[in-house]
């Protein structure tokens, strides 16, 4: 990388960090009023971002009623950079929140609207956790989505993790419908441990919809290995 493109580089970095204090102050006043406002101030800041970094995100549904879907469960089949993290709130569905454990909170700026806009999960206070999978259970059967990866944490090298049986039993205790995606292109632009993000396209591709009405705890290994059939269909590996 040329000196002159790493100090360009750096200097807008410094800017998206500036501006986002404004945006952040703007998006907790309005959560007072409404979440769905705040979370539109934080997508707007997402797009500032692959904006002044020459990132191109696509969103290809294989089935356009998605976009107006309810009750359920958009599970990322693949997890392998920290874009991910940033494109899932801009995915162009109504009613859809995510859920974070409260590590990623602590990250400045982008943490913070993460924690205003999302269902926040402390896994060392059993207590804390359980109350926040109420909400969203009551949250999904209200009619409303949620947005969550299903391995849990990024690849390190851009293979698949395990993948974790919570959002399942999650879309069954609620009888939601699941709708998983994958994300194509954020490994090359930011792998793991990079801190510089490459200009380049990204694909998300919603995939079809997986029913659970009638469905049972029990059944959750078969949806699990179902979900992980189409990732390779996919191409993941």
């Amino acid at each position: 990388m040329k000196i002159t493109h790493l100090i360009w580089y750096i200097l807008k970095t410094f800017f998206y960090i500036f501006i986002g204090l404004f945006y952040f102050i703007v998006a907790l006043f309005v959560r007072f009023f409404s979440i769905w406002k705040s979370k539109k101030v934080f997508i707007k800041y997402l797009d500032l971002y692959f904006t002044l970094f020459n990132v191109n995100v696509q969103f290809e549904f294989v089935d356009g009623n998605l976009k107006e879907a309810e009750s359920t469960i958009f599970i990322l089949l693949n997890q392998s950079s920290f874009l991910d993290s940033m494109i899932t709130p801009i995915i162009p569905t109504q009613r859809t929140l995510g859920i974070i454990n409260i590590e990623l909170g602590f990250y400045p700026i982008l943490g913070w609207f993460y924690a205003l806009t999302c269902y926040v999960i402390v896994r060392q206070w059993p207590s804390q956790a359980k109350n926040k999978l109420n909400q969203t259970n009551e949250f999904l059967k209200s009619g409303g989505n949620i947005m969550i990866s299903i391995e849990g944490k990024r690849s390190k090298n851009g293979n698949l993790n395990a993948y974790k049986k919570g959002p399942v039993v999650m879309a069954i205790n609620a009888q939601a419908n699941i709708v998983p995606f994958i994300i194509e292109g954020t490994f090359n632009l930011l792998p793991y441990g990079s801190l510089y993000t490459k200009p380049g396209d990204i694909k998300v591709k919603i995939l079809d919809t997986i029913s659970t009405k009638g469905l049972i705890y029990e059944d959750r290994d078969e949806i699990i290995d179902r979900l992980l059939t189409i990732a390779k269909k996919n191409g993941l590996k």
